[in-house]
């Protein structure tokens, strides 16, 4: 199953700076395994940025759904 966009405007906005920040993070504050942990989390977070989906609002908001 393809993830469909489910994030616009604001939301994809926070994605990128969020996972932006935390990558930055693991690159310059932190060592060892934890720098990798860091930086895999905010790649993941910059992707789901990109692509406008989150899961967060897949799991959590309600769709409209048209009568048939």
């Amino acid at each position: 199953m393809a993830a469909e966009p489910n994030a616009t405007g604001m939301a994809r906005l926070l994605y990128l700076v969020a996972g932006a920040a935390i990558a930055s993070w693991g690159i310059w504050a932190s060592q060892g395994w934890t720098q990798w942990a860091w930086l895999i989390l905010g790649g993941i977070l910059i992707v789901l940025g990109l692509i406008g989906y989150s899961p967060w609002h897949a799991w959590f908001v309600k769709r409209n759904q048209k009568a048939i």
